[in-house]
């Protein structure tokens, strides 16, 4: 655990030091206060619809073998098929071996946390087979090789300008301003899409009464990868499972409103098959990697289950003081600020990621915006107590807790020299470089105490 605690140190103090994400961050969460203030206001019930749109993701949880089963059932009929994947490295392998079984040398992907989750990209890279990144932010992080770290805009460490100059490089063009720029990848990225096989992409929820996907996106670039190819591979966790088609409209509005500030998302599809007879776009075949990648762990646990509420707004993480300060490559993977302190440690290990949960402040701020109503510091709070149940601390974490333990137990040891000393030379390392330590007071309230009322 130090080994790892010791590489989020360093990776933190980096985002610390790093100005662009500094600069870019602040633009992001300022936009992102406006978009929490408006979230509430914009619909007079909103407080009951939270309350309903919880429950009802508390209920599919709860019940999931009974949804996915009727899921299944109902998505089979229609021609879809499901493969099943117990982890990140099974899912790769079913998707290199669908592809190159298909022929397929060349797939277009949409921006999906899933596919971070399972490294996606790594492994298509090693399989030989190219992919074609269709949302402009992706895009752009793809050509400059950069890792999304926010939950919903993947461009947060990005330079608009500095893209635009890559995208020229790229692809020989010449000197022009960066709308110019953009819309020469609109028409690059179309017409790719009218020529590649097969596509990937995420999904926001399923829908258990009708077997259903939900793909919901801002700039129709999903719609488009979905209509052409012959071949649509779909990535989902086994968490996104919603009970009925009623009750989507509750998640789409409060999705909409927490992420872009509008009523509803601008695209929203619900694929319940591959096309059928009689209809003009879609694909031929359609395929759905389902993931559990640990999932089924933290699902246990009965109070950390309720994580898997959450639908991945990035509301939470926009108003994270940590986040805010250190960026998201401390947290090693692709769900990162207080989501991330909560399913780290089970989806990687608790050994590995345990520390990410002491790094929260307790502020509560992610519990107070969340529309899922999930009590996420509270949960942080549970690991917590996991990780001390588990031993997972280092063994001279036990010793500085045994020597502390010794001296607040002995009034003459607080009242001297050794609080400063031991405090200092415990932590001093973890309180950071960038603050100084401060001294406990030479007069403890016990000696301010007698010295006020003459005790001796």
């Amino acid at each position: 655990m130090s080994t790892a605690l010791d590489t989020y140190l360093i990776a933190a103090q980096k985002g610390i030091n790093n100005k662009n994400h500094r600069t870019y961050s602040e633009g992001i969460f300022e936009y992102y206060q406006t978009v929490l203030k408006n979230a509430d206001s914009n619909f007079k019930y909103s407080n009951l619809l939270k309350k309903r749109a919880s429950f009802s993701k508390y209920k599919a949880i709860n019940d999931l073998e009974k949804y996915l089963v009727d899921f299944e059932s109902l998505f089979t009929r229609r021609g879809g098929r499901i493969i099943w994947a117990a982890d990140h490295e099974e899912a790769t392998k079913e998707i290199i071996k669908l592809l190159r079984d298909k022929g397929i040398q060349k797939t277009t992907k949409s921006n999906s946390k899933t596919a971070n989750e399972i490294q996606l990209n790594k492994a298509l890279e090693n399989g030989n087979i190219d992919y074609l990144e269709t949302e402009f932010n992706a895009f752009f992080n793809q050509l400059q090789k950069n890792k999304p770290e926010s939950a919903s805009v993947p461009i947060l460490n990005t330079d608009f300008a500095h893209a635009s100059q890559n995208i020229q490089k790229n692809f020989s063009l010449d000197e022009r301003n960066t709308k110019q720029t953009i819309d020469y990848v609109k028409k690059y990225l179309i017409n790719q899409c009218t020529q590649i096989r097969a596509c990937i992409t995420g999904v926001n929820f399923l829908v258990s009464d009708i077997g259903g996907l939900v793909i919901c996106e801002n700039q129709g670039n999903i719609s488009m990868t979905t209509s052409f190819p012959e071949i649509h591979i779909a990535l989902c966790g086994v968490e996104k499972m919603i009970p009925s088609l009623v009750d989507l409209e509750k998640f789409l509005h409060l999705l909409a409103t927490h992420t872009s500030n509008d009523m509803l998302p601008w695209n929203t599809q619900i694929i319940t098959g591959p096309r059928q007879e009689g209809e003009i776009d879609g694909p031929k075949e359609l395929y759905l990697v389902l993931i559990d990648n640990k999932r089924t762990e933290v699902m246990k646990h009965v109070q950390q289950r309720e994580i898997f509420n959450c639908i991945h707004c990035g509301s939470c993480t926009s108003v994270c003081p940590v986040y805010k300060l250190i960026g998201g490559e401390p947290y090693g993977g692709v769900y990162v600020g207080p989501v991330g302190s909560v399913v780290n440690p089970f989806m990687m290990d608790f050994h590995y990621a345990a520390h990410q949960s002491y790094a929260c402040t307790l502020c509560k701020r992610c519990t107070e915006v969340c529309p899922m109503n999930i009590p996420i510091h509270e949960l942080i709070l549970q690991n917590r107590k996991e990780a001390v149940r588990r031993e997972f601390y280092v063994t001279l974490d036990r010793l500085r807790i045994k020597q502390l333990r010794k001296m607040m137990i002995k009034r003459a040891a607080m009242d001297s020299w050794l609080p400063n000393y031991m405090l200092k030379m415990s932590y001093k390392k973890l309180f950071g470089s960038q603050k100084i330590f401060p001294d406990l007071s030479q007069h403890s309230f016990n000696v301010r105490y007698r010295e006020k009322y003459d005790i001796k």
